[in-house]
């Protein structure tokens, strides 16, 4: 083999190796975007919550993603879906989120009635109802669990419901 010919190889190969390296580290950022949104870190403005002001640039939430725990036992990953939700939620939106975390369809109903029994999580429902409607945290009340926290409401919530037509069982 020439020298001439050595050197093109390698300076080819170095240039296809410089590529590579520059594509991985697209890869991987790309993956960090999936982890964010995937684990609940990443606001898109699709949630009918209230919005959380997360900044894309945010170093710290790349750095520390929260990781949804997949092999713990449903009470735990249960409690976490309503850390990520992070407000008031009904049934159907708690078991939405919890399919696009796992990709499973799993019957929550009751899992947030034990946690309920165990005064984990708490019933909102109209006064003089039978009926609940959203499942809050116990966590997320206040005053003798009478109220519930304001960054802890949906959009619209005060449009809805008062303080005193409302109670948590």
């Amino acid at each position: 083999m020439n020298t001439q010919y050595t050197s093109e190889v390698e300076l080819i190969l170095s240039s296809l190796n410089r590529d590579k390296r520059d594509l991985l580290d697209k890869v991987a950022e790309i993956d960090k975007v999936i982890k964010r949104i995937k684990y609940g870190n990443l606001n898109l403005g699709l949630s009918k919550g209230k919005a959380i002001e997360n900044n894309i640039t945010d170093v710290e939430v790349i750095e520390h993603p929260k990781a949804f725990p997949l092999k713990a036992d449903l009470k735990v990953q249960a409690i976490k879906v309503f850390d990520l939700l992070g407000v008031a939620s009904k049934l159907s939106d708690v078991r939405d989120k919890y399919k696009e975390l796992t990709g499973l369809t799993v019957n929550l109903r009751e899992t947030l009635r034990n946690l309920n029994k165990h005064d984990i999580l708490k019933l909102l429902q109209p006064k003089g109802t039978m009926r609940g409607l959203y499942w809050v945290k116990t966590e997320w009340l206040e005053d003798n669990g009478t109220r519930l926290k304001e960054q802890h409401k949906f959009d619209g919530f005060d449009l809805l419901y008062s303080d005193e037509m409302i109670e948590f069982k």
